[in-house]
């Protein structure tokens, strides 16, 4: 078992690809850059030979159609100290300085999120139900846990809420329809039944990234969103509207770094 280092989940090839470029990322600006990705077969295939990923794990029980069962990823870290990230992300500067704050708790969630100005949005059109059910507004795209009995509580209940679905979204949840969970409601809720008053939240304002969705840039869906901004990338530098970012980029749509890369500057 490592010390310290990234995980994430990548099923299917496509998500195996940008995995890569989220590895190098990480070692492109991190010292501290130990990368796990967890995977099915195909992607395994194209991991194998990355030297960037220094470890797969191969994850085959996850039902077509359905969302992946990120509450295993307590089980499948092969750290002490883990940052839970998500495949399509990018990294534009170091932040091994992190680990010296983390280390002090158990488990750090990342409220909110950024547009490309680094404005904190704390209320968008995708999050109707966190508001109506007074939900926690964690990412789960960007968590830190570190192996302790509260970290391993928090994903037990991960899994017995992702389990029990029908019966939580009736009986624990406000409008919901949601036919699948999602990981980010099921973190908040297991957030909010863990710690209902936020009596122990830990929010750190650099512990968020920039999430590249239309409605949080002040989008609508019509637009494309990367074209609308000109996004592009000089060097290692990435430009979203003018702004260079400075943050972990979830850059949202998985066509994006190919993209950029057709650009030269």
């Amino acid at each position: 078992m490592w010390d310290k280092g990234y995980i994430w989940f990548a099923h299917g090839e496509r998500y195996a690809e940008i995995s890569k470029r989220l590895a190098s990322s990480i070692k492109r600006v991190n010292q501290h850059n130990k990368c796990c990705v967890v995977t099915d077969d195909a992607g395994a295939q194209i991991l194998s030979n990355n030297s960037d990923i220094d470890k797969i794990h191969v994850l085959n029980n996850k039902p077509a159609g359905k969302f992946d069962p990120e509450w295993q990823v307590f089980q499948l870290s092969p750290f002490i100290h883990s940052i839970k990230l998500e495949a399509d992300m990018w990294f534009t500067q170091s932040t091994d300085w992190w680990w010296n704050y983390l280390y002090q708790w158990n488990m750090v969630h990342s409220y909110h999120c950024r547009n490309y100005r680094d404005e904190v949005v704390k209320r968008t059109a995708y999050r109707k139900l966190f508001q109506e059910n007074d939900l926690p507004d964690v990412y789960s795209g960007l968590t830190y846990f570190r192996r302790s009995q509260q970290a391993n509580k928090f994903f037990k209940l991960c899994r017995d809420i992702t389990e029990n679905w029908p019966t939580v979204k009736e009986q624990c949840l406000i409008n919901c329809h949601d036919a699948e969970p999602t990981t980010d409601v099921v973190y908040a809720l297991a957030n909010k039944m863990l710690d209902p008053l936020q009596e122990n939240k830990i929010e750190y304002e650099w512990f968020n990234f920039v999430h590249n969705k239309n409605n949080i840039n002040g989008l609508d869906p019509v637009y494309n969103n990367n074209k609308f901004l000109q996004t592009y990338r000089v060097g290692d530098a990435v430009y979203l509207g003018g702004y260079r970012q400075s943050r972990i980029w979830h850059y949202y749509e998985k066509d994006t770094m190919e993209q950029l890369d057709a650009r030269v500057f």
